[in-house]
């Protein structure tokens, strides 16, 4: 029998869509650690709790693989969440505050599932798992840690379902990850090498007596278009007619960036004294450091790095309280400890750093709800909490996290029988946390986390999320 048209029609738009997001899909914001788990707003409506019990619009790809057997015929799936973010910094000593300067950013998610017999179902999904946004002014101390920066991480997962046995249920398929990585901070002059001989060798310009964090460069670190592969499987199990469980598991995907730095001269309006070991006479610093631009470490050069995006282990039931009521607990545990030391390997060897970041593995509960409050109407609530992965040494403008907690809620419509539309609402609420604007000073030997940690970052957000599901 040949496909009908508008089938045809509706997968050709899925895979042209697949491939506008795949090459535009925007920045996007922080949730645990850098993870975003707003991948479907049906799901999000709930607190993301899913794993037994997933909502049929295709978005099972992500939140319960083996459930993609719930679609029916073919469901394209398409939507985004906005995140509008707020934060600040609030100095110990100043007082002065300092606010997260993100514009608001939206997350694409895009499904596509065709149910090619009771028992066996075929998906292709389209979503942003990792990534962070972070900008904040280039005039406070935090710039020397990084003022505009952004990670985003696109997987693009075929799936596969199968009906094993008439209760056991298992789904999954490969990941091809296509990844980005941005960062901008400013150089500090007090901590650059005195280009003279009548120095000891390791003498600063901070021993000359140039302040901490005398800015006398932009840097933008930019590397594109890396690629990683990874698995995402899982299982669900209708243990009673009231009851289901689910589990799922999503694999670490490494990426291998290469990409470019850039240098821009910052004047520092400095002047040295006549007695400098460097001319012996009054010299502006900004001459002195010049020559780094022209034909020293600070020109154009490429760069290499890697991070490994965390894998997460998903487990939850599923009660089916009411013939109208669906309760859903989730727990979530990611392997964020694969975000540890990020080396930067630039092709001038002398910059080569790496950057410490030393995440722990976190836990997350998620719990959510659905009610059919008519045919055509399902409302939905839930509320999450997930810990924290940054240690207090590396609480900075890059990622400053703590323990958070959501409350969502959202509605579910069936327009007509092809055709529905979901909205939800996310509000995250971070506590307070202390953290840290700069790394170590010239001469200090691996200061601990309160000696860094120098004042109060906040932090919480309002997300929006809309879904509109096509059934053929």
């Amino acid at each position: 029998m040949q496909p009908r048209r508008s089938t045809i029609l509706a997968f050709n738009l899925l895979l042209f869509s697949c491939f506008l997001l795949t090459v535009q899909a925007p920045n996007v914001a922080r949730a645990q650690g850098f993870s975003v788990y707003e991948q479907g707003t049906c799901t999000m409506a709930q607190a993301g709790a899913a794993v037994a019990n997933a909502c049929d619009d295709g978005s099972a790809i992500f939140y319960s693989p083996a459930d993609l057997l719930e679609t029916d015929g073919l469901t394209i799936s398409a939507g985004a969440t906005m995140i509008a973010a707020q934060g600040s910094f609030t100095d110990d000593y100043t007082r002065a505050e300092t606010d997260l300067q993100n514009d608001p950013i939206l997350v694409p998610h895009l499904y596509g599932a065709y149910r090619l017999s009771p028992d066996l179902a075929l998906g292709l999904g389209v979503y942003v798992p990792y990534g962070l946004e972070t900008q904040w002014p280039t005039t406070w101390d935090g710039a020397f840690e990084g003022y505009d920066n952004a990670l985003q991480s696109i997987y693009i997962q075929p799936t596969v379902a199968y009906q094993v046995t008439e209760r056991i249920r298992v789904g999954g398929g490969p990941i091809v990850g296509i990844s980005s990585v941005t960062l901008n901070q400013q150089l500090d002059a007090s901590g650059q090498a005195v280009p003279s001989d009548d120095v000891p060798n390791g003498t600063t310009f901070g021993n000359l007596g140039v302040p901490f964090h005398t800015a006398f460069a932009d840097a933008r670190l930019e590397a594109t278009g890396a690629t990683g592969f990874g698995g995402h499987i899982g299982v669900t199990v209708d243990a009673t007619d009231w009851l289901d469980l689910g589990a799922r598991y999503l694999s670490e995907v490494k990426f291998e960036y290469e990409g470019d730095a850039t240098f821009e001269k910052v004047s520092t309006g400095l002047q040295l004294p006549a007695n400098n070991p460097i001319t012996g006479q009054p010299t502006p610093l900004d001459f002195v450091l010049d020559p780094a631009f022209v034909n020293g470490p600070l020109v154009t050069q490429s760069l290499e790095t890697e991070l490994t995006m965390p894998a997460q282990v998903v487990a939850g039931v599923a009660v089916q309280a009411t013939e109208a009521l669906l309760l859903q607990v989730d727990y979530q545990w990611t392997g964020w400890s694969s975000f540890d030391n990020i080396r930067l390997d630039f092709e001038n060897e002398s910059l080569n750093q790496t950057r410490r970041e030393a995440y722990d593995n976190t836990s997350a509960v998620r719990v959510g709800g659905s009610y059919e409050a008519t045919d055509a109407l399902t409302v939905r609530a839930g509320y999450l909490f997930n810990q924290a992965a940054a240690p207090d040494r590396t609480v900075t403008p890059l990622l400053p996290e703590a323990d958070r907690n959501h409350f969502t809620a959202g509605l579910s419509w069936q327009i007509v029988p092809s055709t529905s539309l979901n909205v939800a609402y996310q509000y995250l609420g971070q506590n307070d946390r202390r953290g840290r604007t700069r790394g170590a000073r010239p001469g200090e030997n691996n200061p601990t986390a309160e000696e860094l940690n120098s004042g109060l970052y906040s932090f919480n957000a309002h997300l929006v999320g809309t879904t509109v599901t096509i059934s053929l």
